[in-house]
């Protein structure tokens, strides 16, 4: 039995397949069948509402392979819908997001997205996701499920990402392309760090701007590789950046949620992210530790299995990162230091300089 049919009735007239190349960019289009616990959007694809969310795409391929990429953004309205849901407790920061992509019900990617922090507000991120889909994984009935869910990341960073992160997330655009085959290319091949995100090879927080081409500030210590290949090695560069604010929590008292009492609440946090902000430039104690001193761990986000990690200092900031794992999946970088209770104004943070594989 073909998927569609299980959504069908007898009073639903046949929705035509879109041909490739296609491109989706809004939840408004006919050949956007289902969206389950996602609202649809006018010039986005959905906005996802539940712990996790899925799409599903009507597209005609042809028996060719598709290669497939998903535009996820994170914006206030983002935080707005998962402060709902999730009902943080008071002082509770807002964490990175690690969240997985799936197609056809299988792990393809995973994504780590987290808003970087301004003067004034907090600066949306985008995310991009790329993978290839064969033809035997192309159904009768042309349907493209994809779906976003929370990664369970490993024992030694469970603290550090956000619950339900999927939560609010939005997805701007969904693009099809036909490609010639599915096989990986042979040789090594390599990116720098901004280059790498807008692939979908890394994630190191998002990229920034009106599209998404900037890179930003480094925000985390986390590092998510996408690229193919039992050996992948990133150059990281360590920075520090500022502590994550507190998260959005929605008010409790009526007086609060009127207009009046929203416009307070408003003001409130931008002067408590503009102080954050200040005070982590006039503190002393921000400065960046030595490479050497670090501690690097990494894990296959697909199995949850701990990946062989080999650290070479290239400078007092700057180090290679080679990473062996046993099965295909997204992979997790942490960096952390031994003495994690020192910093108060400043985490650590490491900006992608360049990754091969």
């Amino acid at each position: 039995m073909a998927i569609g049919t299980w959504f069908a009735t007898e009073f639903d007239e046949p929705v035509p397949a879109r041909d490739l190349p296609a491109v989706f960019t809004s939840g408004g289009d006919a050949e956007v069948l289902v969206a389950d616990r996602m609202t649809r959007g006018v010039a986005i694809l959905g906005r996802v509402q539940g712990d996790s969310g899925a799409v599903v795409l009507k597209v005609r391929t042809e028996g060719r392979p598709v290669r497939v990429r998903v535009n996820l953004h994170v914006d206030s309205a983002t935080q707005a819908a998962w402060s709902r849901v999730a009902s943080p407790a008071r002082g509770v920061r807002e964490l990175p997001r690690l969240v997985l992509v799936r197609a056809q019900g299988t792990d393809r990617a995973a994504v780590l997205i987290s808003r970087q922090r301004g003067r004034v507000r907090m600066v949306e991120a985008h995310a991009w996701v790329e993978f290839d889909l064969g033809p035997q994984e192309w159904g009768e009935d042309h349907l493209l499920v994809i779906e976003l869910a929370e990664a369970t990341p490993p024992q030694w960073a469970a603290t550090a990402f956000s619950p339900l992160a999927a939560v609010g997330v939005r997805v701007n655009e969904v693009e099809l392309t036909a490609i010639e085959q599915t096989d990986p290319p042979t040789g090594s091949r390599r990116l720098t760090g901004a280059p790498a995100q807008l692939a979908g090879l890394v994630s190191a927080g998002g990229l920034v701007g009106a599209r998404g081409r900037g890179e930003g500030s480094a925000r985390s210590r986390f590092v998510v590789v996408n690229a193919a290949g039992t050996e992948v090695r990133c150059r990281l560069r360590i920075e520090t950046a500022t502590t994550p604010p507190a998260a959005f929590r929605q008010p409790s008292r009526a007086f609060l949620r009127r207009k009046r009492g929203q416009t307070v609440l408003k003001a409130l946090r931008v002067a408590r992210r503009g102080a954050g902000y200040a005070l982590f430039e006039a503190s002393p104690f921000t400065r960046v530790p030595h490479a050497d001193d670090l501690v690097v761990r990494a894990a296959n986000l697909r199995d949850g299995a701990d990946c062989r990690v080999r650290a070479t200092t290239r400078a007092a900031d700057v180090f290679d990162v080679t990473v062996e794992r046993a099965s295909p999946g997204p992979v997790l970088i942490g960096v952390a230091e031994p003495d994690q209770s020192r910093r108060r104004v400043s985490d650590l943070a490491c900006r992608v300089v360049e990754v091969a594989w």
